[in-house]
């Protein structure tokens, strides 16, 4: 895979696109050869980018070439590029070596490995043009899943918005309502960090510290044409089967795209209500939709510490129900009220 990328690089160096982002604080240089391929891959990324704060040896070295454009194919043929341990995973085949060191996901032609020990990734995608909407709007999710873990910040499948940097995590399964409350927020000023995946960091001494790790953010067309302002400039992927075009949020709201937030407050959502209401809800409550959005969607699948983990978040940050009336219209005053209330005494 090195000497691919090498060979793919040396080939149409010009069709290098580099960049350096901050991953929870950590500094990631991202390469990828191919046009298009770099184009699609830097979108999910570009609220990262490196401040001059950020140390300059990276934590992270992401290296990718598109084999379409470069004519340098992936050097594993779909045997061999799996490794002894192997799962089914969203749709392709996530492997690891015998010793753990090596974890790769294999996604049609396309193939990622991430060595943990020298914390690189190097992947070949078959063409930058036909990537699903998985693809596009979130890359890498799987092994950033596992390089994340290794840093101790735990990948959930929530989304993240904020308040003047107080920062307010929303658990659910896919369907119950994140992404479109999520882009909403956004909408209606509030600060956006996440529709899907977050990063949960606990510090010992100042509380927990969420992180998004994708700017965009994907509506079915029904929950899209719920936003004419910005319904023209979604992204469809082309591909029939998804339909789920791309919101890239630092494009829409400039300004209200965030890196890092602290946590001040869960919000368990409930939709179709008949207005907009707020009550406390238990730390069970919270605790199980956690577990049900988290423990079996994120992949590979957190264990005994993430569970931990999430159950230290439960009994520090306080919860919320938060059922929402049909036009969302109310919604940036609904969490400021439970922002505003999240220290009062717990009823819960």
């Amino acid at each position: 895979m090195t000497l691919a990328f090498a060979q793919a690089e040396a080939q149409c160096g010009d069709a290098l696109n580099e960049a350096t982002y901050g991953f929870a604080g950590r500094p990631v240089t991202l390469g990828v050869v191919g046009r298009i391929l770099g184009h699609r891959t830097h979108s999910a990324f570009t609220h990262l980018r490196a401040t001059p704060t950020l140390p300059d040896c990276p934590s992270l070295t992401i290296e990718l070439w598109d084999a379409g454009e470069t004519g340098v194919g992936c050097p594993f043929d779909e045997e061999s590029g799996d490794f002894e341990r192997r799962w089914l995973a969203a749709g392709g085949i996530l492997s690891s070596s015998a010793d753990g060191r090596y974890v790769g996901f294999r996604y049609q032609a396309s193939l990622t490995v991430l060595d943990r020990e020298t914390q690189r990734i190097l992947g070949c995608r078959r063409s930058g043009s036909p990537l699903s909407t998985g693809e596009y709007s979130k890359p890498l999710v799987h092994l950033l899943s596992v390089w994340y873990h290794d840093r101790n910040v735990q990948l959930l499948h929530a989304g993240l918005v904020a308040r003047d940097g107080a920062g307010v995590l929303i658990p659910g399964e896919s369907g119950t309502g994140k992404s479109t409350t999520c882009v909403a927020a956004a909408a209606q000023g509030l600060e956006f960090l996440a529709d899907d995946f977050a990063g949960l960091e606990h510090s010992n001494g100042s509380g927990f510290q969420g992180h998004s790790v994708f700017g965009t953010a994907c509506l079915r067309r029904p929950d899209l044409d719920r936003f004419p302002d910005i319904r023209g400039r979604a992204v469809d992927d082309g591909i029939p089967e998804e339909d789920k075009p791309i919101l890239f949020l630092p494009e829409l709201y400039p300004g209200r795209v965030r890196a890092s937030v602290r946590m001040r407050a869960l919000v368990l959502l409930r939709v179709g209500a008949e207005r907009t209401e707020i009550r406390r809800a238990s730390r069970p409550d919270a605790l199980r939709r956690f577990a049900a959005s988290t423990l079996h969607t994120v992949v590979p699948r957190p264990g005994r510490t993430a569970l931990e983990r999430l159950t230290a978040l439960v009994e520090q940050v306080p919860a919320w129900w938060l059922s929402l009336g049909p036009e969302l219209l109310d919604l940036a005053p609904a969490i400021a009220r439970i922002l505003e209330s999240s220290s009062a005494p717990d009823e819960a």
